[in-house]
């Protein structure tokens, strides 16, 4: 019966017409703080969540969680039981032998500098996501016809301005010949099966070949380099390297945070920044609550001083400005949820059109991995935020409550 008392009284306090103009001002200027405070934290961390999806499902489906490379030019001896090996580790998940190039595209007059894979095409698919992001099925690559096929990315065919069924010429150092001595570039022409897109700087640098073609041209008797695929990408460095401590020939071992890892920690940064930033924006307008319920306490002098005289004791005069705090924040919650949910679910349109109805291009596709802005709404974020909100909002409720119960009815009511 108690707390409904008190939150009647709350609910009174809130409504009454009596509020000055000031305290109807801060009030509103408290409820819209809070509602603004909720609504850009939702959203920024629905971006980030967006972009790191994104970085997930676009740029890491064509990188291998982690790659051994060999420093013998002539690349790994015993491939079989190496493979072997790796695969039995814990935590590894596949593992595709490649056959790694430094070449460079051309066609004309233009180059394109590239790094060439020769994968397996019955093994790479289980390390890399590689179809994901093709307008082909790897299958394409196939010796079936009598020129070797390649899959470009978008960025060096639109530089080369080229497409598929296109020929391209690939010049590359023969390993055979660098080793004696004889450093000599062969040039291989290729027709074009296909083209992936991703976005950013992966689309300008990265070919796929058959490995047969990719052994043919290059060279090399065997693997110089293996993907290696695992369950959790966080822990990836920490498993390749048990993977790889049984590996008999020299090799270097890199994994997917040397190459993309400052873009993940960026992200991770950007959303602790905004973590901070908006907590305290939040918390500023939650601290308008103080002033806000000071007003209201010294408005309703004369009204809490009657209420102790009719038996109203300290813990309800508590109990119901602190609530008045409360329902004043939890009414800007709601507002800012709503608000920023929906900003949050219509970001991704509004901004992938923002260059066909504005003329401004927000992200430059062939500089970051994708030109819009994308929105991943979590609901554990949405939690989190509300309960922070309404979290400093109790605390910033309990001092003026506390000043509201020690008023004197005696001294109130012999004026």
């Amino acid at each position: 019966m108690r707390t409904s008392l008190s939150v009647q009284l709350a609910l009174r306090f809130l409504k009454s017409k009596r509020y000055g103009a000031l305290a109807k001002f801060i009030s509103i200027a408290t409820t819209s703080g809070i509602c603004v405070g909720v609504c850009a934290l939702i959203l920024g961390l629905s971006a980030m969540n967006g972009f790191e999806k994104e970085l997930n499902n676009r740029v890491l489906s064509l990188i291998p969680a982690g790659e051994i490379k060999a420093y013998d030019n002539g690349g790994f001896h015993n491939v079989d039981q190496d493979i072997e090996t790796i695969r039995q580790t814990p935590h590894v998940t596949a593992v595709s032998p490649v056959i790694s190039i430094n070449g460079a595209f051309s066609s004309g007059t233009q180059f394109a500098p590239a790094a060439v894979m020769g994968i397996d095409l019955e093994n790479e698919g289980k390390v890399i996501k590689l179809e994901n992001f093709m307008n082909c099925r790897i299958t394409v690559l196939n010796n079936d016809d009598e020129l070797p096929k390649v899959i470009l990315g978008n960025g060096i065919a639109k530089k080369l301005n080229l497409k598929t069924g296109d020929e391209i010429n690939l010049s590359s150092i023969n390993a055979e010949v660098a080793n004696n001595g004889l450093s000599s570039v062969t040039v291989n022409t290729f027709r074009i099966a296909g083209i992936f897109k991703t976005g950013g700087q992966i689309d300008g640098n990265l070919a796929f070949i058959n490995i047969e073609s990719a052994r043919e041209i290059s060279g090399l008797s065997h693997p110089n380099t293996f993907h290696i695929g695992v369950d959790n990408m966080l822990e990836a460095r920490e498993i390749i390297n048990s993977a790889t401590s049984y590996v008999r020939d020299a090799h270097d071992v890199s994994v997917w945070m040397d190459t993309q890892g400052k873009l993940y920690s960026d992200i991770h940064m950007v959303r602790t920044i905004m973590y901070i930033a908006m907590i305290l924006v939040i918390a500023v307008s939650c601290f308008n609550i103080v002033s806000n319920l000071i007003m209201a306490v010294s408005e309703k002098r004369h009204e809490i001083a009657i209420l102790m005289t009719m038996g109203a004791s300290k813990k309800l005069i508590v109990r119901s400005f602190t609530l008045m705090g409360i329902f004043s924040a939890v009414r800007g919650c709601i507002y800012g949820t709503i608000l920023g949910c929906l900003l949050s679910y219509f970001t991704p349109y509004v901004t992938s059109h923002f260059k066909q109805w504005f003329g401004i291009e927000l992200l430059n596709e062939d500089i970051y991995f994708i030109n819009y802005v994308p929105s991943q709404l979590q609901v554990f974020d949405v939690v989190i935020v509300v309960f922070c909100a309404i979290l400093m909002s109790f605390l910033a409720s309990v001092y003026p409550a506390k000043r509201a119960s020690k008023i004197q009815p005696a001294q109130e009511l012999n004026i």
